[in-house]
């Protein structure tokens, strides 16, 4: 009897510590809690921008309900499946999913706005930190909990020590904007219900309320600083884009300070071709125009046709045999970061993306929705050169079930279809989905906008990727 209730014990304590080790996440319930973990607070660490960004995102009801304003699980913003396998966060019930986003090397990771991005690097620490939320089948958009977490240095897995759940009291937080209002100590910024900070700075306010250190590029404003790499300078100033004409090609867009230009004999910027929508190597294999700068700032019109991936990559030389000191821009979103717009009334949404500097569609269809052929066998997607013109007046037309399947891009819960049109992509070009060969039930349209979006980052030599 004694034997069968120290095993029946020993089996309790077993359990007890499984249950322990499989859902004690700490919870965090205010911006207090966030600053003492010390989560993400430092460059190039990403982690809190990615947090107060996606709480941008997020309504939260009278009843601490949590609701997002676009779907994770379509892949949106580089959502993919989380696995859970090695036990970091609590297991799941019945139809409910882990999902995960915040890996800058995804193709829609491009998604995201340019202070999420702005401390990307090379260097391993500039890509550890993720974001998970976990959601239900039976009620999409609800977000039932919310996590931060980050990799192991120089591994794939994660971290529990710096596991925390984000409750809605939290997210409430970091949705009120700030007033850059400090102490006397300049470490805390009070929180105010003045709406006319943009995202970006309540964002840097944010940081700032955190104490997040920056290196001397970020806090430093067009002045010269050097890096702990000594043989590079690094400066805040540098603005590098690409963007669209009115002829489907990219529009070089820069602007450098007077005293680099002055510094240096020879600048150059070249438009790379990412062949690859993750890492960038150095020396990019794919340069489609070189151009040799001579002013400080001027925009060109190239003959370059617009894709995913172009990246502007400026070459500062100070002499003809000197290594050169390399910048990068940001890579190029061919969605031009406007995720897909749902098709009311179905488990499907409609992209407008640019292919070879053509206007081009694509359709996310949930694999539930098996029959959407023949509920689309009329319904069509009409292209058009501006919002004003008629639903009668398009450019271009493909009815949804000529779309072709797009093999290597489909998700765990969408397959993807395109079409690529051979009206140009150009400002104010618009999608639009109808049910049938009439002319009056749009179901959906996006619209290709003119979007300024300037940053830059630093390459080093350290070629360190997390997948």
């Amino acid at each position: 009897h004694n034997i069968a209730n120290d095993r029946y014990q020993l089996c309790f304590l077993l359990f007890c510590l499984f249950l322990a080790s499989v859902s004690s996440v700490r919870k965090l319930n205010n911006i207090d809690d966030l600053k003492n973990t010390r989560y993400g607070s430092s460059s190039p660490h990403h982690g809190l921008q990615l947090l107060f960004w996606f709480a941008q995102r997020v309504d939260v009801d009278q009843n601490n309900n949590m609701y997002l304003n676009f779907n994770p699980i379509r892949g949106d913003y580089g959502f993919h499946r989380f696995g859970n396998h090695e036990r970091i966060l609590p297991l799941l019930r019945s139809r409910e999913s882990y999902h995960t986003f915040g890996n800058l090397f995804l193709q829609r990771a491009n998604e995201l706005p340019n202070y999420v991005h702005e401390n990307r690097n090379n260097m391993l620490e500039s890509n550890m930190d993720r974001l998970i939320v976990c959601m239900s089948q039976n009620r999409p958009g609800r977000i039932l909990s919310v996590f931060i977490t980050a990799h192991n240095s120089g591994r794939n897995d994660f971290n529990p020590s710096v596991t925390y759940e984000i409750t809605p009291a939290l997210i409430l937080q970091l949705r009120h904007p700030f007033k850059c209002n400090s102490d006397q100590n300049n470490v805390y910024i009070i929180l105010s219900d003045t709406a006319e900070k943009t995202e970006e700075d309540r964002c840097r306010q944010f940081l700032n309320q955190l104490g997040y250190k920056r290196n001397d590029s970020t806090n430093t404003r067009r002045q010269k600083k050097r890096s702990p790499d000594s043989q590079y300078n690094t400066y805040e100033g540098i603005k590098l884009e690409i963007k669209a004409n009115k002829k489907g090609c990219s529009k070089l867009i820069w602007e450098i300070p007077d005293d680099i230009i002055k510094q240096y004999k020879y600048v150059y910027i070249d438009i790379c071709q990412n062949i690859y929508s993750t890492n960038t190597n150095e020396i990019c294999t794919d340069v489609k125009k070189e151009v040799k700068i001579t002013k400080s700032s001027d925009a060109l019109d190239t003959s370059v046709s617009l894709n995913a991936g172009l990246q502007p990559r400026l070459r500062l030389y100070t002499s003809y045999f000197s290594k050169a000191d390399i910048w990068y821009g940001p890579e190029f979103d061919g969605a031009n970061r406007v995720i897909p717009i749902r098709i009311k009334g179905f488990d499907a949404s409609l992209q407008l993306y640019t292919e070879d500097g053509k206007a081009s569609a694509r359709l996310y269809i949930k694999k539930t929705f098996s029959d959407w052929k023949k509920i689309f066998s009329h319904s069509w997607v009409g292209f058009y050169k501006s919002s004003q013109e008629k639903n009668d007046a398009y450019s271009t037309y493909q009815y949804a079930d000529k779309f072709t399947k797009i093999k290597d891009f489909s998700t765990e819960d969408y397959d993807i279809y395109h079409y690529k049109s051979n009206l140009v992509i150009a400002p104010g070009v618009q999608l639009r989905f109808l049910l049938d060969k009439k002319y009056d039930k749009v179901l959906a349209q996006t619209i290709w906008l003119c979007v300024l979006f300037f940053f830059i980052f630093r390459w080093t030599e350290q070629a360190n990727k997390i997948e």
